[in-house]
């Protein structure tokens, strides 16, 4: 079979990988059945000769293909005519996929191709017709399957069940902890579960296991968005800022981490100022006169140098007025999006 794992959560393509080579068998021959391609450094030929060669002592093949459907929909849409030497690439792929799906399984692990672009809609090259990405699968040639990044909100029940799954046994609140901790980093939730029943050795991990054991996710991205800002790194902030939503952090609450953020900016450039210049002092010296933890304290140190006082108090009058905006009527995410674009400029 042809599988096509688009857009796909990188964790579960590992288990859904991870179950198709425990299906070819005997794992110390399955490596001899096992091919791993990366998109620019093949081609259509290649992996069509690699999905049809005879599998060894194993009932199957396996070619796993990584990034290739978006490198060819790139140079096709760079083409300028049908004719072209990508356009002839993918007609050699598009009809020659369903016969090897027959033999063994390939799997592109990949990005979602242009859908008005011929690789997806399918094309055709003076008589000959090559079908689209999208006719393959409505035929069932090929099978594209949805692994995508749970939504934040139903991520404790993703929790649940591999906890399950484990045999580790956990307590509701914990759950909820170690949601809001982590978010839908899926590898992680599952690095951090193991740890937990580690530390727990046997019995129900407790609210006070996460609290302890665990970092807070939304506070280091906080963090990454914040030293964009004093980067004035305009695309960095967006990433930082996407990957907060993705989160489900709301606008309101991001404006509010933000603040903070700034505030302890200026708490922390005001210790510094305030220290008698016989030594350089550390984040724990500074912790201990703003009354915070020291790794917040380092960072705001190295974000604060890129600053004066009246840079930050700017800023601070720039988010009440965002604050006030967005309580009155204007769109919060827009909002927000205009004051990264002017902090990056600053």
């Amino acid at each position: 079979m042809v599988y096509l794992l688009l857009d796909c959560d990188e964790y579960l393509v590992s288990e859904r990988l991870a179950t198709l080579k425990a299906d070819l068998g005997d794992p110390e021959l399955a490596g001899l059945n096992i091919a791993e391609l990366d998109g620019p450094q093949t081609n259509a030929a290649d992996l069509l000769g690699q999905a049809s060669m005879m599998a060894f002592l194993a009932p199957r093949r396996l070619v796993i293909v990584r990034g290739y459907l978006t490198y060819l929909d790139r140079r096709m849409g760079q083409s300028k005519s049908t004719e072209s030497a990508a356009y002839q690439e993918a007609m050699t792929l598009l009809t020659g996929l369903g016969e090897v799906g027959a033999l063994n399984d390939v799997v592109f692990v990949d990005d979602t191709p242009d859908k008005r672009r011929g690789l997806w809609r399918g094309f055709s090259i003076g008589e000959r017709k090559a079908p689209g990405l999208h006719e393959l699968v409505e035929s069932k040639q090929v099978q594209s399957e949805t692994l995508a990044t749970p939504d934040a909100r139903v991520v404790p029940g993703w929790i649940q069940r591999r906890a399950q799954a484990r045999g580790i046994a956990v307590e509701g609140r914990a759950v909820q902890l170690l949601a809001t901790y982590v978010g839908a980093n899926l590898r992680q939730l599952d690095n951090e579960l193991e740890k937990l029943a580690t530390y727990a050795a046997g019995r129900p991990i407790a609210a006070a296991d996460v609290d302890l054991l665990v970092s807070d996710a939304s506070e280091a991205m906080i963090w990454a968005l914040t030293d964009a800002l004093s980067q004035r790194n305009g695309r960095g902030a967006m990433t930082a800022l996407q990957r907060l939503r993705k989160g489900d952090a709301n606008p309101f609450g991001l404006l509010t981490m933000i603040a903070r953020q700034y505030r302890l900016m200026i708490k922390v450039k005001d210790a510094l100022t305030q220290q008698d210049g016989r030594r350089t002092p550390s984040e724990f010296d500074i912790a201990k006169i703003v009354g915070e933890k020291p790794y917040p304290v380092k960072k705001a140190m190295q974000q604060a140098a890129g600053y004066s006082f009246d840079d930050l108090a700017a800023i601070l009058d720039r988010l009440l007025v965002a604050d006030y905006a967005m309580k009155t009527g204007a769109n919060p995410d827009a909002e927000i999006d205009i004051l990264m674009a002017e902090l990056t400029r600053r």
